[in-house]
């Protein structure tokens, strides 16, 4: 079982300082995986990480927000068509990414969680109100849809927990989170773990 990480007050990896940390420090007790650089060095990969390296601050140093790193990650990678997979709650913050990646000459497709019309019975889940028609999110249409429609990276906005798992699973492309969805934190969840239960 990997505890060390959970247990460790010393950052001691972050500074390469050996000599500080724990016993249960993966870094000391599994070398072979946690010290394997081989894949960074394969081109492809070298080369995404370089890109991310540099996302969070522009030339002046000053510190990005996640929309900006997002646009620089995508300039820099020259990717010409992303997909936003979006919450039908944040349309409005779809359409302006939208927007900004359009104005940054990159392609967006969006699809919207509720994109079928699929109501909840078609896959025998309970209505909270049983009379009328309530559609499901679909994150398999979502991620078909984006995969048919040749995208080079998903970007997941609001979407639900196990559906975003569920669209992950299905996309083609890979896959960032711009926003997690959480209702009662107004989709910031740091804040539960910062707050004091």
């Amino acid at each position: 079982m990997l505890t060390g990480c959970a247990t460790c007050h010393t950052a001691a990896s972050f500074r390469g300082d050996c000599a500080r940390m724990p016993a249960s420090c993966p870094t000391l007790a599994k070398p072979e995986l946690t010290g394997d650089v081989t894949s960074y060095l394969e081109p492809a990969r070298a080369e995404l990480m370089r890109v991310a390296d540099q996302a969070p601050f522009d030339a002046e140093h000053r510190k990005r927000n996640r929309v900006e790193e997002l646009l620089f990650f995508v300039q820099q990678r020259r990717l010409t068509r992303v997909g936003v997979a979006f919450c039908v709650s944040l349309t409005k913050e779809a359409q302006e990414l939208a927007r900004r990646l359009d104005a940054a000459q990159v392609h967006a497709e969006l699809a919207c969680c509720r994109v079928g019309a699929v109501d909840y019975d078609e896959i025998e889940l309970p209505r909270a109100h049983p009379e009328r028609f309530a559609s499901i999110c679909n994150p398999v249409a979502q991620a078909k849809l984006l995969n048919e429609a040749g995208v080079q990276l998903i970007v997941q906005l609001g979407l639900c927990l196990g559906h975003d798992l569920i669209l992950q699973e299905e996309a083609r492309a890979p896959v960032t989170t711009l926003v997690v969805k959480d209702r009662a934190l107004d989709h910031h969840p740091v804040t539960a773990l910062r707050s004091t239960p």
